[in-house]
C-alpha cells in the first residue's frame, strides 16, 4: 500500500521533492522495498529507507506534471508543478515608443532576487543586466519593426519571449 504521498509545488531547481511511503498489508512500514516513479515516461526506481519512505528530486523544466508511483501493483498519482524563477511576458510595442523588456527574478523559495547577473540574447547580440532591489532586470528595445525571440539568462536557466515592434 502507498500512503503519505502529496501534490507538490516548488520553485524551479528548489530542493524540494516527491516522497511516498510504502505499507506493508498489516499497515507497517516497509524498508529497502523498490518503488517505481514515472513522470512523463521515463521510469526511476528508489528505494524506500528505514521508515518506508522513498524520495525522488524533481528536478524538471517549469510547468505541470503527474507522477505516479508504483510498488506491488498498488499505484498513486500526484500533481507537481514547477513554477518559474524567471517571471517575463512577450512584449507588443511600436517603433522607438521606448518601451523595455522587463524580468523579475525569484530565489528558490519564490522571494526576489536582488543583485543577481543577467544575460539578454535578443538577435544575436548580448546584453548584460542586474537585478535591482526589486529583483528586476531592464533592457531598452531600439530595434527595427518585426518579430523577435528574446532569452533570458541566469543561473543555468533559459526563457524565451516575443517581441513585436509594429
Amino acid at each position: 500500500m502507498l500512503v503519505e504521498n502529496n501534490d507538490l509545488v516548488k520553485y524551479y531547481r528548489n530542493d524540494s521533492g516527491y516522497a511516498v511511503k510504502v505499507l506493508d498489508g498489516q499497515g507497517i512500514a516497509l524498508s529497502n522495498a523498490t518503488i517505481t516513479f514515472n513522470i512523463n515516461g521515463v521510469f526511476y526506481n528508489r528505494i524506500s529507507d528505514i521508515n518506508g519512505t522513498a524520495k525522488l528530486s524533481i528536478n524538471l523544466e517549469p510547468g505541470d506534471y503527474i507522477i505516479t508511483s508504483m510498488y506491488n501493483g498498488a499505484c498513486v498519482s500526484n500533481k507537481i508543478k514547477v513554477l518559474e524563477r524567471i517571471i517575463s511576458n512577450d512584449l507588443s510595442l511600436k517603433y522607438l515608443d521606448g518601451s523595455k523588456f522587463e524580468i523579475k527574478i525569484l530565489d528558490k523559495k519564490g522571494k526576489i532576487s536582488p543583485n543577481e547577473n543577467i544575460t539578454f540574447n535578443i538577435n544575436g547580440v548580448f546584453y548584460n543586466r542586474t537585478t535591482d532591489i526589486n529583483g528586476i532586470a531592464k533592457l531598452s528595445i531600439n530595434l527595427m519593426k518585426g518579430e523577435y525571440i528574446i532569452t533570458t539568462y541566469w543561473n543555468q536557466y533559459a526563457k524565451s519571449n516575443k517581441i513585436t515592434i509594429n
